[in-house]
């Protein structure tokens, strides 16, 4: 089906429901029924459900939802053990401003930037209660995980972005079937300018090199930013092994078997025997935190079902496929580089994965980037940057949702929060890609 550039309208009624209205379910729900409306006609109740259906039967979100209740359960453990107090504590004798605590986020974040998904949920329930002391708003440190996630992973030669998209220069002709992964991701990674300029945004705004702007400056002009904390959180004592240990695990599990649901099983079983053992919590409690924290996870799943429902229209209509032939003959010389940035931006932000979107384009604009005399590194890494952009941008995608739920605020604020300063990185970005591309 090519409907043109109907397949574009949904994504158009997208952003203007959630930018009135700052709900993204029911935008999502309008906008999914749109997709199908368009698809099926009168049918469309019945196309949606066989799409959900085939959401539920392919890898990805069955893959997400056990992801996300395994972290919900080991994150509401760490915070009902008090763990999180004893770390609290620790933080507090070398953080002594607002300016400081962020910054202790952002270093977090460096350290913890084995994977995207302990980067986006753990970190936000670790720090808040201390930013929320110096009355920093929860969509600061937002933004501060958000550009920590996926950006840092991209940055590491050893992270599964970078064995993804080695398969990829594998499959386009960039590398040699025998070539070394680690060499040739360096080769991409030097030219990954988004996640570079993200990161170091992240670290200017959180130090104050950066000004305040747009949102940002009105939650601080509010006067009672992250005043959420509660004397409960504030109170009682903290073992501060009782949060290493686990988080640990993960980290150490992650990288011995590059299994994340492997790894926070692990951290689970780790909770279990420090929590259980040493009588912090009975096993009743442990399952009941257990299952409290897998129910904290339901309204984000919700939403990820529609957003996989949504985005499974969108192909099914012809959305990238349109995107990608009226752009591509745009597509010539120096210019490659940048408009792949661009167009790829675009569809990740439209909602599209961006594995997907990896795997769409880097067939197009590497060969004709080769055609052209353009270095295809360059291309590759632009086509990389321009999907991490897009995924931190998408305000219903699925980095976006993770990072609301860890500082419990709504994804949509979230979003706008970070949009200013994302926007700069992608101006400045387009640009040096623009100069690359003729460069080399």
């Amino acid at each position: 089906m090519n409907p043109g550039f109907l397949s574009v309208l949904p994504i158009i009624v997208m952003c203007v429901l959630v930018i009135a209205t700052k709900k993204v379910f029911e935008s999502l729900l309008v906008s999914t029924s749109l997709v199908f409306i368009i698809k099926d006609g009168a049918g469309f109740i019945q196309g949606c459900i066989e799409s959900i259906y085939e959401v539920f039967a392919g890898d990805t979100y069955p893959w997400v939802l056990l992801m996300l209740t395994l972290f919900g359960a080991l994150v509401n453990l760490l915070l009902e053990s008090r763990s999180v107090n004893g770390f609290r504590g620790i933080a507090l004798k070398h953080i002594k401003s607002a300016k400081s605590s962020l910054v202790f986020t952002w270093i977090l974040g460096l350290i913890l930037c084995i994977d995207d998904y302990i980067n986006d949920l753990a970190i936000g329930p670790s720090v808040r209660s201390i930013t929320d002391r110096y009355k920093v708003p929860r969509e600061a440190i937002g933004f501060i995980i958000l550009a920590m996630g996926i950006p840092i992973c991209a940055l590491l030669p050893v992270s599964a972005m970078a064995v993804f998209v080695f398969g990829v220069m594998q499959e386009s002709g960039i590398s040699a079937p025998d070539a070394n992964m680690l060499v040739e991701y360096l080769k991409v990674v030097r030219f990954l300018v988004y996640p570079m300029l993200i990161v170091a945004m992240a670290l200017l705004v959180a130090a104050g090199l950066v000004p305040k702007i747009g949102p940002l400056k009105k939650q601080y002009e509010k006067g009672d930013a992250g005043s959420e904390s509660t004397e409960e959180e504030e109170a009682g004592d903290g073992n501060l092994i009782d949060f290493i240990f686990p988080v640990l695990t993960v980290v150490a599990v992650m990288i011995a078997t590059n299994d994340l649901v492997v790894a926070v099983i692990c951290a689970l079983a780790v909770c279990f025997i420090l929590y259980v053992l040493r009588k912090k919590m009975t096993v009743e409690d442990f399952f009941k935190n257990v299952f409290e924290g897998i129910h904290s996870m339901v309204e984000i799943l919700a939403i990820l079902l529609l957003v996989f429902a949504f985005v499974n229209g969108l192909e099914k209509i012809g959305f990238s496929e349109y995107v990608i032939a009226t752009t591509t003959p745009f597509l010539a010389g120096g210019l490659i580089p940048m408009l792949s940035f661009i167009i790829v931006s675009l569809l990740v932000f439209g909602g599209v994965d961006y594995w997907a979107v990896i795997l769409l384009m880097a067939p197009i604009t590497v060969p004709l980037a080769s055609t052209f005399g353009v270095d295809q590194y360059l291309t590759m890494a632009a086509v990389v940057s321009g999907a991490i952009c897009g995924g931190t941008s998408c305000f219903f995608g699925e980095q976006m949702l993770m990072c609301g739920q860890a500082v419990e605020r709504e994804p949509v604020d979230l979003a706008m929060t970070a949009f200013p300063y994302s926007a700069i990185c992608f101006v400045l970005t387009a640009v040096i890609y623009g100069v690359l591309g003729y460069i080399l």
